[in-house]
């Protein structure tokens, strides 16, 4: 009777061994699930910024300076903070960056565009060749921003070919989040760099 009473704690005891087993297992299967799924989720909501420019309009068959972010990931992304590299010093507005790349022919210009709106209006702007600027940081962004687009006119000639050359030095670093509010460093339209919150 003794060594029947033991069987039966042995068999209670592998029992419950195997019950807590089969719990941890089915736990970890959960987990793993669950974890694939929000890996998806994250890569479906995914966004991925690239930074460019041009200097021709191919539909309006014009020279044009425009200079753009594009979103080419799978969801929209928030972007919080820009920070401009123009020959290795950072500048932290695309304004900052004109005055460094093109002056005096970004101030000259100004100059010129001022007193002609002056003498001739407000509706003068586009015959001066003033640039059209979009807003880009604390925007959400799905395709693409043409955040800056100037026309080349008889006004602000020296200033968009001084433009039209350094834009080719000029880099970016762009702090964004998705909509799970995942934050993510892009420079040079490199992979993007996971980071806790924008700064």
């Amino acid at each position: 009777m003794k060594d029947a009473k033991i069987s039966a704690q042995k068999l209670n005891f592998i029992i419950a061994v195997c019950a807590i087993l089969i719990s941890a297992a089915s736990f970890y299967a959960t987990y793993l699930q669950a974890d694939a799924a929000n890996k998806q989720v994250k890569a479906m909501t995914l966004p991925l910024l690239q930074f460019g420019s041009g200097n021709w309009d191919e539909v309006e068959k014009q020279n044009k300076l425009t200079f753009a972010f594009s979103n080419v990931g799978a969801g929209a992304a928030m972007i919080k903070n820009v920070n401009y590299y123009y020959r290795d010093k950072k500048y932290p507005s695309f304004n900052k960056f004109l005055e460094a790349c093109c002056d005096p022919e970004y101030g000259q210009f100004l100059k010129k565009a001022k007193k002609t709106k002056q003498d001739h209006g407000v509706k003068s702007a586009g015959t001066v060749g003033s640039p059209k600027t979009r807003p880009v940081e604390n925007t959400a962004l799905i395709g693409e921003n043409k955040f800056f687009q100037m026309v080349l006119t008889k006004y602000n000639e020296s200033f968009w070919l001084k433009l039209n050359s350094e834009r080719f030095h000029l880099t970016t670093e762009v702090c964004f989040c998705s909509l799970l509010d995942n934050c993510y460093i892009s420079r040079e339209n490199g992979i993007a760099k996971s980071v806790e919150q924008c700064l």
